[in-house]
């Protein structure tokens, strides 16, 4: 069993609360070598997705596991939720926690919010690992652009969330059990949750699809750290190519694809992707960069708006 104890913490943030789990080694015996590291679940998920690889990772270092904002244990803000507000939040967050330097990993929005922790340089971030990541292509399952340009789901009631929950996790995978289901479908009824949802999609998507692209901020990152990509070949929600194409934009990051699996490589492969990961947060990493003159994939929309803009951006 993973030599790893798991702690639940609350913080006060912005009139809120945040709460986050932390797994350390027992007995406080950590890795001279090893890094914390901060994780960040995905859209209507909670920070117990990690619970598969979260122990592991924690027999040698300290874990960091929150509740985005609007999800799981965490307050419901009445925030406009886009990414730019999750990453400044988060960095405040991660401020709070006093890390001088530490290594980050996001699933799918997770991902898409730790490119923008890492333009908030809340600390020295040394690896960035990025699991089925929003903001590395264009294309997103179609549901989610419906969802985010109808604004039917702001007005669903707290009792239908809950059984969507419990009905998407069957659709999506994610080899979550029983009781994980049952908890996702508690937080996710909980008044708030789908404002949560709808805010967070409109600022991300659009019928055209994802909104941001990593390379929108290229000029401003600066130097990066090693960067490693994870995703299954059977992704329904973000497609498998967003991985292939991470070389067309940035040159020595490294790309891992796991058959027969989905949306959720870290918990559908962890015997895969864990040694993967270890070995990427622990051994010497090439540094990659931005290529030269690589645009995201909206950047020719930049000196006008679009049919497709103007449509997805008209209030419902």
């Amino acid at each position: 069993m993973p030599n790893a104890t798991r702690r639940n913490h609350r913080s006060s943030f912005r009139g809120g609360v945040v709460h986050w789990e932390e797994w350390i080694p027992k007995g406080g015996r950590e890795h001279p070598d090893r890094r914390p590291i901060v994780l960040l679940h995905g859209l209507a998920d909670t920070c117990r997705t990690w619970n598969h690889i979260a122990p592991v990772l924690g027999r040698d270092r300290r874990v960091y596991a929150l509740d985005l904002p609007g999800h799981g244990d965490s307050s419901r803000y009445d925030s406009n939720y886009d990414v730019h507000w999750y990453g400044e939040l988060i960095s405040e967050w991660i401020r709070s926690l006093d890390l001088a330097d530490f290594d980050l990993m996001g699933h799918s929005l997770g991902g898409g919010i730790a490119m923008r922790v890492l333009l908030e340089k809340p600390a020295k971030i040394h690896r960035l690992a990025l699991v089925a990541a929003g903001g590395l292509g264009l294309e997103v399952a179609m549901p989610l652009r419906l969802a985010a340009t109808t604004g039917l789901l702001d007005k669903v009631v707290p009792e239908l969330m809950g059984m969507g929950t419990h009905a998407g996790v069957r659709v999506l995978g994610g080899n979550f059990n029983d009781e994980e289901r049952r908890h996702l479908a508690e937080v996710n009824a909980r008044p708030g949750t789908a404002r949560t949802l709808y805010r967070t999609l409109r600022g991300a998507v659009d019928l055209k699809g994802q909104r941001e692209h990593m390379m929108d901020y290229a000029s401003r990152l600066g130097d990066l750290p090693p960067i490693a990509v994870y995703w299954g070949n059977d992704d329904p929600v973000l497609p498998v190519r967003h991985a292939e194409r991470v070389h067309h934009y940035i040159e020595g990051a490294l790309v891992r694809r796991y058959p027969n699996v989905g949306h959720y490589p870290h918990r559908e492969a962890v015997a895969e992707m864990l040694p993967d990961l270890i070995k990427f947060l622990d051994e010497p990493q090439q540094t990659p960069r931005f290529r030269h003159k690589a645009k995201a994939p909206r950047a020719k929309d930049a000196k006008g708006l679009s049919f497709w803009r103007i449509l997805a951006e008209a209030k419902p």
